[in-house]
């Protein structure tokens, strides 16, 4: 996670966008967590990582547009 953290938050973004990514990165860290400890992978798990990728990559675009 260091390195998806690392990359994206220093990209130059805005401190609105850095908040929201830095949110969702606490999160995301939270939910692998949580998965981790499951010991399998489901496909509600699957899509709550899809979630993840629309509303990081949501914020990047908009923070480009």
């Amino acid at each position: 996670m260091p390195f998806l953290r690392g990359r994206l938050l220093g990209n130059g973004y805005s401190d609105n966008a850095k908040k929201q990514l830095e949110w969702l990165l606490d999160e995301l860290e939270r939910f692998y967590e949580r998965v981790s400890c499951c010991g399998r992978v489901e496909e509600k798990h699957m899509r709550a990582i899809r979630s993840f990728h629309r509303d990081i990559v949501s914020v990047i675009y908009l923070e480009r547009a």
